[in-house]
């Protein structure tokens, strides 16, 4: 049954600005997500893309990063390349509060953009 679903749309350059600062990245990204956006060389269009999909799962659990930081979700990719949610923390704990077992995630950028769709389950 679907509990929730969440959309958020990013301009690429917001993020691409901020790509450069520490802070920022400590702030929003994992640590494996960081290991990640380095291995493409910080590609502004993927940290955009991974900062939609956290909005986008923000919004699926309801409560915005009230209680969590953005780096409680990770937006982490299979060995296929299709992108997958980790919930850390605080963000584990309302998932299993609303009995989420499933998080389902889409993410498709251009240039200037970077939208992510979630439902959970």
């Amino acid at each position: 049954m679907i509990k929730g679903v969440g959309i958020d749309v990013t301009e690429v350059e917001r993020i691409n600005k901020n790509l450069k600062n520490e802070k920022f990245l400590i702030k929003i990204y994992s640590e494996d997500e960081m290991e990640y956006l380095k291995s493409r060389n910080y590609n502004p269009q993927a940290a955009a893309g991974m900062f939609a999909a956290k909005e986008a799962v923000s919004k699926c659990l309801g409560t915005g990063f009230l209680n969590f930081g953005p780096c409680r979700i990770e937006i982490l990719k299979d060995e296929f390349g299709k992108p997958i949610v980790n919930l850390t923390g605080n963000a584990l704990k309302r998932a299993e509060k609303l009995n989420i077992k499933n998080v389902q995630i889409s993410i498709s950028h251009t240039n200037q953009y970077a939208a992510a769709f979630c439902i959970v389950e």
